[in-house]
């Protein structure tokens, strides 16, 4: 007999543990069969015919129960599928199915059609099958299989026709390894669909309460396209890059009918969990970059469409007269410049004091300006004006910046800690540098603060406001892996985590 080739045993072992079942079909004798079998760890528990040489008085039918793995002749397969021509459909195939659930099998001196049948009854019990083979006679099994693989140097042209992958070096080795990138692939399409779905909670939580409370808008549409189409993309594709994890060849399948690319637990994961974090990352943010220029956050409700006289240009703000220093304050009921509304959406009226605007407004609805700074657009004080709107816009986008650092680390696995993964992908260690890069450029470079909305942000107000969120959507997550891993590790079997939270 031929001897094995290097690596098969071990590629047969990490099929197993990658949960696997590998099924020989050969036209070999049974008991070259069974040693080959045994040979490369396709066989490593007692099969039926040895149950039976040691324990005389055991029936067959115990053997067959007890045994977990059977050497089955082609002669036995074609009696028992002449025996079940006259059965009704529904009952055909129960003894094969029952020999296909053992744990190890091997298939002797079989012929063309008995392969068939056999990939048949594998598919009778809902399995995704691969077959292999090289001549004219495999070419039925390898066509009616899920996926047919022929080999490239010693296959037969019938076979490479009809197969959906050819192994160009023959190599049993390949299909594992392909398993694996298959694997890979998946993974980590999954990884940057859960990071790049994230932000979506963020970007259309402010429009939700500009609706709903009408509060000035904490996020502008372009700042949206910002972050979209500038800082995460290049995280979003650097997690194509990302290495396997160390068990990915030790997962059972997924299940192909419910385990979807995008399924209801990475929708949840994506938009309940980290999503609504990040949201809050970004309205803290705003609110605290608001207060610091003198609006409050219990006075921003209702504040967007709020209705007020607008004063003149060259009105200065003084508490201590009527209409806090604006002169229109007393116009008669019908002039043109009684009941205006701020117009928060571009500069028209960056340069004035909105205290002035809203005169009615008792003093302690404001809050104390903590910065004495100019905007870089009107030149004028940020205080008090539509251009803290800015800043805080500017900010919130930051803030999204920030706990993406933080999803995109989480994303890096799926099961394990970024501890056991570690900072390997390069592509992604750029990915977060550029991001950055990318927003401070975008903050800081003047000429891009009017057409962009942004503008050049305190030390204290550039992603500091969002770290501590960062912090927390990267401790929930490292518990949630480890609760995860801990409970598989204690009991064998998934917990309510896992099934909940495990996309």
């Amino acid at each position: 007999q031929d001897p094995p080739r290097v690596g098969v045993k071990e590629a047969v072992d990490t099929c197993r543990s990658a949960g696997i079942k590998v099924i020989m079909v050969t036209g070999d004798q049974p008991v070259t069969a069974a040693s080959i079998a045994r040979q490369v760890r396709i066989i490593t528990k007692k099969t039926y015919d040895e149950l039976i040489e040691e324990n005389p008085y055991m029936s067959k039918a115990q053997a067959l129960e007890k045994a977990d793995a059977i050497v089955v002749h082609g002669d036995t397969l074609a009696h028992l599928i002449a025996s079940e021509e006259d059965l009704p459909e529904e009952e055909q195939g129960k003894i094969l199915e029952m020999w296909l659930r053992k744990d190890e099998i091997v298939f002797s001196r079989t012929s063309p059609a008995q392969k068939l049948q056999i990939v048949k009854g594998c598919q009778a019990l809902g399995r995704i099958v691969a077959v292999t083979g090289d001549g004219v006679n495999d070419s039925p099994a390898i066509k009616k299989a899920d996926i047919g693989i022929a080999m490239g140097i010693g296959g037969s042209d019938v076979s490479k026709d009809v197969a959906d992958m050819i192994l160009l070096n023959d190599d049993f080795t390949s299909i594992v390894n392909g398993v694996e990138e298959g694997r890979l692939i998946f993974d980590n399409l999954k990884k940057s669909i859960a990071y790049t779905l994230s932000s979506n909670i963020p970007e259309i939580a402010p429009f939700l309460c500009f609706i709903l409370i009408q509060i000035p808008l904490p996020l502008s549409t372009v700042l949206i396209l910002c972050v979209d189409l500038g800082t995460d993309m290049i995280p979003a594709i650097s997690l194509a890059y990302e290495n396997p994890e160390l068990d990915i060849m030790q997962r059972k399948p997924r299940n192909a009918k419910v385990d979807h690319l995008v399924t209801t637990r990475l929708i949840s994961f994506s938009y309940l969990q980290i999503g609504v974090i990040q949201a809050l990352a970004g309205f803290y943010t705003y609110f605290v970059v608001m207060y610091d220029y003198g609006f409050k956050p219990s006075e921003l409700v209702q504040f967007a469409l709020k209705e007020g006289i607008e004063p003149d240009e060259d009105d200065v703000f003084n508490p201590s007269v009527v209409g806090k220093g604006n002169r229109n304050w007393n116009t008669a009921p019908g002039a043109d410049n009684e009941d205006d509304t701020v117009n928060w959406n571009t500069t028209e009226h960056a340069e004035l004091d909105l205290r002035m605007w809203f005169a009615d407004k008792p003093n302690d609805d404001w809050a104390d300006c903590r910065t004495d700074d100019e905007s870089s657009v009107s030149d004028e004080s940020v205080c008090y004006t539509t251009e803290a709107l800015r800043y805080a816009q500017c900010a919130y986008f930051v803030s999204i910046v920030c706990v993406q650092w933080a999803d995109l680390l989480i994303c890096k696995t799926r099961k394990l800690s970024i501890a056991q993964q570690g900072m390997k992908n390069m592509i992604m260690n750029f990915g977060l540098c550029s991001e950055t890069v990318l927003a401070l450029i975008l903050c800081y470079v003047e000429p891009l603060n009017l057409p962009l909305g942004t503008r050049p942000l305190n030390s204290w107000h550039f992603a500091l406001p969002a770290f501590p969120f960062f912090v927390v959507i990267f401790t929930y997550d490292e518990i949630r892996k480890m609760l995860i891993r801990d409970h598989v590790k204690k009991y064998g079997k998934p917990g309510f985590v896992e099934k909940n939270t495990y996309y």
